[in-house]
């Protein structure tokens, strides 16, 4: 690799450059990847976390919105043959299609595994983009701001528990595994940071009980401080007979006293009317 080559971060792009070798190290090491796998970065930046991935012996792909950031990559990494940058936006890409493309190419038939210092502002569109493939990655390795990693990891019946907890769940067992402070980034966010690991080989439904389960946990937590014979009255109505015993008691609960496993017996029930 060569000299680092930096760029400004741009606040429109919400870029703050993880610059803390130590901790990009260790994120590499959460990874627990081999020269059998390949990582997705979800943008790279100055390549502060890729020079580390790349040290796994893992195949690296990259996608990047930022231009500028690419020239930067392209000239640290062009002697490295494990690594190849694509420019575009994580959120409008077609991950399954490109998921498939580069595992085929790298001749392996293991899946995914994803990593990304990601912007703020659109963590929970990224999040639920993994979560909706949930079947096609096996880990992904994700820094976020700490209060969002926190409602990940949330409990039932306290105020971080949300959408965002039991979704997460769902589809992977997650796992605060790192505390990164302001300090480690550059320019210097105004808030602290976690690494949140996924381990989707725990998921405990398929993606098709998650597209059923979902629509449900969001109509839920819409108005979450109602009871949910309130706010899930449209699909009450919808069912049209008497509801079975154990949802009755639970329509006498609000939704951050359910457990997962709780709103997937309400899709069940709901979608069978």
């Amino acid at each position: 690799m060569k000299q680092d080559k930096r760029i400004q971060a741009k606040r429109s792009l919400g870029q703050n450059f993880l610059t803390d070798k130590k901790k990009a190290s260790r994120i590499a090491e959460l990874m627990e990847a081999n020269a059998k796998d390949t990582i997705l970065e979800i943008g790279p930046g100055c390549g502060d976390l890729t020079q580390f991935l790349l040290h796994t012996g893992a195949l690296v792909h990259a996608i990047e919105l930022d231009e500028r950031a690419i020239d930067t990559l392209h000239d640290l990494f062009e002697d490295e043959s494990r690594f190849t940058v694509e420019h575009g936006d994580v959120l409008k890409f077609n991950l399954r299609e490109y998921a498939m493309n580069i595992l085929q190419a790298s001749g392996e038939h293991r899946k995914l595994k994803v990593a990304g210092n990601i912007p703020y502002y659109i963590t929970s569109d990224i999040l639920f983009k993994l979560f909706e493939h949930a079947d096609i990655i096996d880990r992904a390795v994700i820094m976020m701001q700490k209060e969002v990693a926190e409602r990940i990891c949330a409990q039932p019946r306290t105020k971080a528990y949300g959408i965002l907890s039991i979704a997460a769940r769902f589809v992977s067992a997650p796992n605060i595994a790192l505390k990164v402070p302001s300090g480690c980034f550059t320019p210097r966010p105004s808030v602290d940071s976690a690494v949140v690991v996924f381990d989707f080989s725990k998921a405990s439904i398929t993606m098709e009980q998650f597209a059923m389960v979902h629509p449900i946990v969001r109509t839920a937590f819409g108005q979450r401080r109602k009871m949910l014979s309130n706010a899930l009255h449209t699909y009450i109505n919808a069912y049209g007979k008497e509801l079975p015993e154990d949802i009755q008691s639970m329509m006498q609960k609000r939704a951050e006293e359910l457990l997962p496993e709780h709103f997937l017996r309400l899709a069940e029930c709901f979608t069978q009317s």
